[in-house]
C-alpha cells in the first residue's frame, strides 16, 4: 500500500472545482463550489464571514468562474476584509479533506422560517 501524498492547496482547488461534476476540468471554480469548500473548512460560519461577503468579493471579477490565480486574489481579499491570517486560512483549506468527507449544510432562505416562533398574542 503506497503512502498518501500530502494535500496541497492547488490540489484541493482542483477537487473542489470538480465538485458534483466530474466532467469539469478543474481549472476554474464557481462561487458555489468555493463557498462549499470554505463551509467544509468551517471558514464560512454565517457570523464573521457569510456567503454574502464572499459573493460581493467574487463579483468584483465580473465572472461566473475564477481560475487559480484569480481565486488566490479572491482569497486574499476575503482575508483582508475580515482580518484573517491568510497563511492560516490556506492551511485550513488545504487540510479540510476532500469534498464530501464531512457533511456540509448549505443554509437555505426557507430554513429561517423553520425556527421562527411567533410571539404570543395578547388576549383582550
Amino acid at each position: 500500500m503506497g503512502e498518501e501524498e500530502p494535500a496541497t492547496l492547488e490540489g484541493q482547488f482542483f477537487e473542489y472545482a470538480r465538485l458534483m461534476d466530474n466532467k469539469r476540468d478543474g481549472t476554474t471554480i464557481t462561487l458555489y463550489r468555493s463557498d462549499f469548500w470554505m463551509r467544509q473548512a468551517k471558514i464560512i460560519d454565517d457570523r464573521k464571514l457569510t456567503m454574502t461577503d464572499t459573493g460581493i468579493l467574487f463579483n468584483k471579477f465580473s465572472k461566473s468562474e475564477l481560475d487559480w490565480d484569480e481565486w488566490l486574489e479572491f482569497l486574499t481579499d476575503v482575508c483582508e476584509l475580515k482580518g484573517y491570517d491568510e497563511e492560516k486560512i490556506k492551511e485550513t483549506l488545504t487540510n479540510c479533506g476532500l469534498p464530501g468527507q464531512t457533511p456540509v449544510v448549505v443554509p437555505q432562505y426557507r430554513d429561517f422560517f423553520l425556527t421562527y416562533k411567533p410571539k404570543e398574542k395578547a388576549l383582550f
